[in-house]
């Protein structure tokens, strides 16, 4: 399996042999980093307070993605992508496959743009890569996370959405409208989309919007595995944890640390939560 950073994965996971990590990049200040590698999350946001040009980020190469085809043992290879309207990663990681097959016939990658990003897509990513561990056929491996993936959702809440605007994941006049009113608006992301759901006053008001519009997503007799994330916030998970806990029963619920590319598209104040239908794996 092959993920960029924003995937967002655990150390161990990441680490594992049937997994490879593309790095994305940022730019500060004419000095190119490697999502999570030269640069943490802390570091970013401290960089966000202070004057000057704001961080840019720039997607993997199709260069970037072959290194990490050739470097992967298995003849095939699922390769997961944020939504092809949001990043160039899809369009790099299809013509990378294109490269390593006029190179290596016999191999055979299997590119998905799972519609989802941050927790949604992290969720699925850890689908993925259950699926690999198990030595599934990458067409069993395929329809499993795509399925999973049809299953994704993820609401969140900010302080901001000048930091989506300028990133271009939302329009500038909704971002505008929200900061404005000052008031903290909450998005979903779903099916390769993002929709303002709703601006509320008050952080723990939010939270519980946060929870509810996530329950509401979901289906009540299905089995769902749940992901909480936040920017520069780590006192508010337990808040939201408790609030989920309380919708969707006393289960286990992961805690997700955001690589510096996800805190550079949406600010400090981001406070989220995202779901999946816990498929279970093909026999």
């Amino acid at each position: 399996m092959v993920v960029d950073s924003g995937a967002c994965l655990a150390p161990a996971l990441g680490e594992a042999p049937w997994v490879q990590i593309v790095p994305m990049s940022i730019e500060i200040e004419g000095r190119v980093l490697r999502d999570g590698v030269d640069i943490t999350s802390d570091e970013l946001y401290a960089r966000l307070q202070q004057p000057g040009a704001l961080p840019t980020s720039s997607s993997p190469s199709p260069g970037d993605y072959l290194k990490a085809f050739r470097g992967c043992d298995a003849p095939s290879i699922v390769c997961l992508t944020i939504p092809a309207r949001f990043s160039m990663m899809d369009k790099s990681a299809r013509l990378a496959a294109e490269m390593l097959r006029e190179e290596q016939p016999e191999r055979r990658v299997e590119v998905i743009d799972t519609g989802t990003a941050a927790g949604g897509f992290t969720l699925v990513a850890e689908a993925c890569a259950q699926a690999c561990a198990q030595g599934l056929e990458v067409d069993q491996v395929a329809e499993h996370t795509r399925a999973v993936a049809d299953t994704a959702r993820v609401i969140a809440a900010l302080d901001t959405m000048s930091f989506l605007v300028r990133s271009g994941r939302i329009p500038a006049l909704a971002g505008r409208g929200s900061d404005l009113l000052h008031v903290r608006p909450v998005f979903a992301f779903a099916g390769g989309d993002v929709r303002r759901l709703a601006l509320v006053r008050g952080t723990k008001k939010a939270f519980r919007v946060v929870a509810q519009q996530l329950r509401d997503r979901m289906p009540s007799d299905q089995k769902v595995r749940i992901a909480v994330f936040c920017g520069a916030a780590p006192g508010a998970v337990p808040v939201l944890e408790e609030n989920l806990r309380a919708l969707f029963g006393d289960q286990e619920v992961e805690r997700l640390s955001l690589t510096p590319v996800i805190a550079l598209h949406t600010g400090p104040g981001l406070v989220g939560a995202a779901a999946v239908v816990d498929r279970p794996l093909p026999s």
